[in-house]
């Protein structure tokens, strides 16, 4: 079936392009005009058409393979977050929750470096930054750079992100804009709103041209989430045979209901004091604040009397439903409270010593600060009667008999756990660079430059240690502002789960040390676990030389790039008494071929080594463990997670080719193949480990060797030929096919790689004309592995099952400087499902249900102006 899309968007991009084509010589014009040098009135390049224009003549003019997404005006791109806007790329892929699109695939893997204005960024102790933090407000544009050069940060296996900010001298003068939207969650059943504003200048003085350019924004969103889920199955015997079955440790579903803000600000100050040299200060501070609760409804299907299993008729050796007498149930309310502050400051110069030479160098600092605070308190209570079905059409089904759920004389105070955590990164860098240009000759230009980096990474946090209640008592006997009510219809309705009282998550935060002496526990903060604590210093040292040439092979002129990147990386990592160094260079060295078969149509080839290094938790020597406690039975004394302190660098040998026609100035038929050859690859596995003298599931990171091969598709146009209103009709398709696998280090063999759908393919209608923009957006991903070795006797291996998202935006020019908008996401209200899938304990394969989640749909009005 996943054929069926791709084909039908393969075919829709060469029928179209060769209509494009046919059009053009039925004309009798073999070179066509490009769209802003045409000659009809109603030809306007400007907004949606201006910025798809503008993004391809980086493309065509790149020397690297890269892909970008071009702001035209201020605020008019159709998305809230950098994030969200990357979905329509060719080849790239999100994950989506809490109302946004969240990690960022390219080519299906995350291993992506990430760059503001071209210089290094981060979150956290993660190695990229958070790109739903940056709003689509500040922007001037995306680059997706899927082939390197040597001048380009070195770190990114799957591709490197730059996010271009606006600066003054980008205007001719003075400019102000802002806007803002109000947007309704249908699932949360709430409003949110988002405003942005920016101010900018430039002046001659005395002193030469100065600019000054100040932007903010804010976004406010209510989301709510909701998953029904079947966790991995042990066997119990059955009442009726007494022979081994298996059954879900649990069974139930959960409501994320969060209240996330977002503030950013943006400056830039530019400095012309003579026409060959420019002084620049730029800075960027992010915030971010989620205050979210995740309410559990927590069926334990082995824990009662149970007196029937019905075996699956598919699967005999696992259960499809059982019903238990007694059944002692969980409800849990888990309190979040996350805050990230994250600054970059830069300043530098750019200094032509003559026409032919160039100086630049940069001084950047970057502090990333994350805390986050969780309380999570267990509440049970006993159902008479509890009747669990596993798969009724993809969901978990849960019918609890005889209790009313919303009296809080029914439930009794359990388990807490007590958590927080603090991460803080800090790094300078520092680098010069030199390039000299010639007029003529095989050399076009030669470019050399240093790179120094310090960064300092610090994180510490709490172990989730579930504490028992010293004197459990009813709900009903404490404070009435404890408990709350949770929201109805889980999924629709199909999870039988309605609303169920839990405790509220406000007066957990808010009443910390009252709910701790409930358990015993002292007033405070609970300490940081030793072993999750450490600290990690890297410093990198890189020098780089690359070479410009150009020459002609007859008639085809050829261009492009080679030379090679040096880095040598240094890191000391140590946690509770545990050291790990490493010093290791890597030599990066690479080609990008451009040849131009045509006025219209290009060639290029690349091949490179690259090298990603790992996140600096992911280093971590130490393990921390967690008891089994009374939500399942897996097997084992418990759960641990730690790092891998011999983890090296994910290494990659990449070889890509493009063939790239443009037909004109907005219009643009290409192809691309891709191959990648990985080693030390990072995915994580459970596997079972020896801890005082009991056997534990420890999850770990470990390198893989692999590969990456694929081919994508993409097709642009405005249909500018056709008459009337109908020539503001426009059209975005692409397609991408990978392949992806790496060694299994657990089993042996080979396996899927994690996140990488084999097909994937955007389809986007555009209009615009007579002062009207619109954009429908359907994005689409097949099957994909969300990871393996989960546990139990069912398949281990979660697969998620594909999706897609339908999208609208639309604004109208009231006047030149005012416009009004209208938003609409996951119109088609999509739900998300993935499964357990492959061999099961009885070696026999088996598909069996996991997760089901529904998301918000959101529809959002606002207006934006500019003068």
């Amino acid at each position: 079936m996943a054929l069926k899309p791709l084909a039908f968007c393969t075919a829709s991009v060469f029928a179209l392009g060769l209509a494009t084509m046919a059009h053009a010589q039925d004309t009798g014009a073999s070179e066509a005009p490009a769209a802003d040098e045409a000659s009809p009135e109603d030809i306007i390049v400007t907004g949606v058409r201006a910025s798809l224009a503008s993004a391809q003549r980086i493309k065509e003019n790149s020397v690297q393979i890269v892909d970008s997404i071009v702001a035209q005006d201020i605020g008019k791109l159709p998305d809230n977050t950098v994030a969200d806007a990357l979905q329509r790329v060719t080849g790239v892929q999100v994950t989506r929750a809490a109302g946004e699109a969240g990690t960022v695939l390219i080519r299906g893997l995350p291993n992506t470096a990430t760059l503001i204005n071209g210089r290094e960024a981060f979150t956290g102790t993660a190695r990229g930054v958070a790109l739903a933090d940056i709003p689509a407000e500040l922007l001037a544009g995306v680059d997706v750079y899927k082939t390197s050069t040597p001048d380009l940060v070195e770190g990114g296996v799957a591709g490197i992100i730059d996010v271009r900010l606006r600066r003054p001298f980008d205007f001719t003068g003075f400019e102000v804009a802002g806007g803002g939207r109000a947007v309704y969650s249908d699932q949360a059943d709430k409003w949110s709103y988002l405003g942005s504003g920016l101010v900018s200048n430039r002046w001659e003085t005395p002193i030469g041209e100065i600019g000054l350019m100040l932007a903010a924004s804010y976004n406010r969103r209510r989301f709510e989430d909701n998953t029904a889920f079947d966790f991995v199955s042990n066997p119990i015997a059955s009442p009726a045979t007494g022979a081994q079955i298996g059954v879900p440790d649990t069974v139930g579903g959960l409501y994320t209901q969060g209240d996330r803000r977002r503030m950013a600000y943006n400056g830039s100050f530019q400095w012309r004091p003579a026409s060959n040299l420019e002084i620049y200060v730029d800075g960027i501070y992010t915030q971010y604040k989620n205050r979210y609760d995740t309410d559990f409804f927590v069926g334990l299907p082995k824990a009662g009397n149970v007196t029937s299993v019905t075996p699956d008729a598919d699967y005999p050796s696992l259960a499809s439903g059982v019903t238990v007498r007694d059944a002692y149930t969980i409800t849990s309310n888990q309190a979040y409270k996350d805050k990230t502050t994250t600054y970059q400051i830069n300043g530098g110069l750019k200094y032509d010593a003559d026409d032919h030479t160039t100086l630049t160098s940069e001084l950047t600092y970057n502090r990333s600060k994350l805390a986050n605070r969780n309380m999570i308190v267990d509440t049970s209570f006993n159902a008479p009667t509890a009747v669990y079905q596993f798969d009724v059409g993809g969901t978990p089904n849960v019918d609890i008999q005889g209790v009313d759920l919303t009296n809080p004389a029914n439930f009794t105070l359990r388990t807490l756990f007590d958590n927080h955590s603090v991460a803080l990164s800090k790094q300078w860098a520092w680098r010069a660079d030199v390039e000299h240009r010639f007029d003529d000759g095989f050399l076009s230009a030669l470019k050399v430059g240093v790179r120094y980096t310090n960064r300092h990474v610090d994180s510490q946090a709490t172990a989730s240690i579930p504490l028992a209640a010293t004197n459990p008592v009813l709900v009903s006997t404490l404070p009435t502002d404890f408990w709350d009510l949770s929201p109805n219809g889980l999924v629709g309705g199909r999870a039988g789960i309605g609303s169920f009282l839990d405790a509220s998550g406000d007066y957990l935060l808010n009443n910390s040390d009252t709910v701790r002496g409930w358990f015993g526990q002292a007033a405070g903060d609970r300490p940081y676990e030793p072993n999750l604590a450490f600290a990690d210093v890297e410093k990198t040292y890189a020098f780089y030389g690359q070479a410009a040439y150009r020459f002609d092979i007859g008639a085809i002129p050829v261009d492009g790039v080679v030379g090679a990147r040096v880095v040598n990386t240094v890191q000391n990592l140590s946690g509770n008494g545990v050291e790990s160094k490493q010093n290791y260079v890597n030599v990066l060295p690479s080609i990008n071929i451009r040849f131009g078969l045509s006025d219209k149509l290009k060639l290029r080839l690349a091949a490179g080594k690259t090298i990603t290094r790992p996140n600096f938790a992911d280093l971590n020597p130490l393990v921390t463990y967690v008891p089994s406690g009374s939500t399942g039975n897996q097997g084992y004394a418990g759960t641990g997670s730690g790092g891998n302190p011999n983890l090296g660098p994910i290494k990659s040998d990449a070889y890509d080719a493009t063939l790239e026609y443009y037909i004109s100035r907005n219009t643009s038929l290409t192809a691309a193949a891709f191959y990648r050859k990985f080693d030390g690859y990072i995915q994580t596995y459970s596997a079972p480990e020896q801890y005082q003298g009991q056997t534990w599931l420890v999850n770990r990171p470990r390198g893989v060797k692999g590969t990456l091969k694929g081919v994508e598709l993409a097709y642009q146009q405005f249909f500018d030929f056709l008459p009337g209103a109908l020539s503001g009709l426009g059209a975005q398709v692409n397609g991408t096919y990978i392949e992806g696998e790496n060694d299994d280090p657990i089993n042996g063999g080979k396996q899927r790689l994690v996140n990488v759908s084999k097909y994937s393919y955007n389809v986007v209608a555009i209009y615009e004309k007579y002062g009207i923009s619109a954009r429908l957006a359907y994005n689409w991903r097949s099957s994909f592995v969300d990871s393996y070795n989960s546990g139990g006797v069912q398949a281990s291996s979660i697969v998620a099952d594909p999706t897609g998202q339908l999208d609208f935006s639309a604004s109208y020019d009231v006047t030149p400087a005012i416009t009004v908008t209208f938003d609409a996401t996951n119109i088609t209200d999509r739900t998300y499902q993935d499964r357990f899938k492959g061999l099961n304990a009885n070696g026999d394969y088996s598909s069996t249900p996991r997760d089901t989640r529904t998301y918000d749909r959101t529809f959002e009005v606002g207006a934006r102006f500019k003068f």
